[in-house]
């Protein structure tokens, strides 16, 4: 069986190690730095304020960050009081 190391770099913020043999590489170290919301690929930040909530929209296929809950789909059950 053979064995191999190596490292990931996307950016300074997120580094890995690997090992593995010929047929898979599995993750054994991952260590992520400072990482903002903003820096995840499937938000949208562009109306991000204080209050803002995340609220998943299904035709982009992105967290959109809202300061308003518009979404005919949301149904909010607050229980029995």
């Amino acid at each position: 069986m053979s064995t191999f190391t190596g490292r990931i770099n996307q950016n300074q913020r997120i580094a890995g190690k690997i090992k593995g043999d010929n047929n898979k590489i599995v993750a054994q170290t991952l260590k992520v730095g400072n990482v903002a919301l903003s820096d995840l690929t499937d938000i949208n930040p562009a109306a991000l304020g204080d209050g803002a909530i995340l609220q998943y929209n299904g035709s982009t296929a992105q967290w959109d960050a809202k300061t308003t809950v518009d979404n005919e789909n949301l149904i909010i059950t607050g229980g029995v009081f």
